[in-house]
């Protein structure tokens, strides 16, 4: 009866006892195409990193009103790049190039003081 019950424990300290490595750290191509493959993708992931950019909208409807708050906009921040873009059917005003969606966020909490339905859009030149 003794020996029934220091099986399973005898069992349980030999499996725990192996070390078990679940992943490896480096990464082993077999063939050239899937190594190929991996560069393009992390080439082309640097591309879309490096041309991401967050503006801020903070106009979108006819030309006149745009014009208008473009022109306001521009009096009273020079300093910030903005622009009126057209895409059927409304005008956009958009305004700021930012990279860091924190900054973009600051300046968005300044701006909806004047422009209260202003937001975030996150663009790419891709």
């Amino acid at each position: 009866m003794l020996k029934i019950q220091i099986l399973p424990v005898f069992i349980g300290v030999c499996l725990f006892s192996i070390p078990v490595n679940g992943q490896e750290n480096s990464i082993r191509y077999n063939d050239t195409l899937t190594k190929k493959f991996y560069n393009l993708k992390k080439e082309y992931s640097k591309r879309v990193f490096e041309s991401t950019f967050y503006t801020i909208q903070i106009y979108y409807g006819g030309l006149e009103e745009a014009d208008s708050i473009l022109e306001d906009f521009r009096e009273n921040y020079q300093e910030i790049k903005s622009n009126l873009i057209f895409e059927t059917p409304n005008y956009k005003v958009r305004i700021g190039e930012y990279r860091d969606i924190n900054v973009a966020s600051q300046k968005l909490e300044e701006i909806r003081r004047i422009y209260p339905s202003s937001f975030i859009i996150k663009l790419s030149d891709l």
